[in-house]
């Protein structure tokens, strides 16, 4: 692996480059799953989240969507600032500061042929770099997110049968979302259907605080 190096005009140690990387989660067969790539210039077993380099004029969350189209066939989706990853170490290239994003979507948009996979995130193969961690920490934001957010039923189809516990996998869910609107009759589809259009926001004040209550815990 090449040590990459840089310095600014003052003479001191600089970073090397920027990185984005999208951690891509989507539930499938009863498991939380992130979308993972080989990478092409290592050993076929090596795998990494679908993010790359940045280009000067790009802004990261630009990157990050370029590098997941580019490597999965993905096309837009929305991504969420998660965390940056700066300390020098965290790269064994050198100094690269890494800027990760969240996305969830669902699995069916990745083609067979894209070569990329979807890998239970609770069975992860050994991933390059820190992305182990960054996975990890893309987890728990989501977690996190099941408490005020629209985001777990934002990805039920509009024609959903069940609600959210029975569609989503018990490893992302530890507190789960119901959905109980008399406004849509407690029909999950209607209630993805609004969700979807604000997948990682709060909730609507007027009406989808009545769409979603946490139910802890649910059997």
């Amino acid at each position: 692996m090449t040590a990459l190096t840089a310095t600014n005009s003052a003479g001191f140690r600089s970073p090397a480059g920027l990185t984005a990387v999208p951690v891509v989660l989507a539930p499938l067969t009863g498991r939380l799953h992130v979308l993972l790539v080989q990478r092409g210039e290592t050993s076929s077993t090596s795998w990494q989240l679908p993010g790359g380099f940045m280009s000067a004029s790009e802004r990261p969350e630009e990157t990050a969507q370029r590098k997941l189209t580019e490597k999965t066939g993905v096309g837009a989706v929305y991504l969420e600032q998660l965390q940056t990853y700066a300390e020098p170490e965290h790269d064994p290239r050198g100094w690269i500061p890494t800027i990760a994003y969240l996305a969830l979507i669902d699995a069916a948009v990745l083609r067979d042929e894209s070569g990329a996979r979807w890998v239970p995130v609770d069975d992860l193969p050994p991933l390059d770099f820190d992305h182990a961690r960054i996975v990890r920490d893309g987890v728990e934001r989501l977690r996190g997110k099941l408490w005020w957010s629209n985001i777990a039923v934002g990805l039920l189809p509009e024609q959903a049968s069940c609600a959210p516990p029975a569609c989503w996998p018990a490893t992302a869910l530890d507190d789960r979302l119901r959905c109980t609107s008399s406004s849509s009759g407690g029909r999950p589809g209607a209630c993805a259907a609004r969700a979807r259009r604000r997948p990682f926001g709060p909730a609507d004040e007027s009406a989808a605080r009545a769409d979603l209550r946490v139910v802890r815990p649910l059997l």
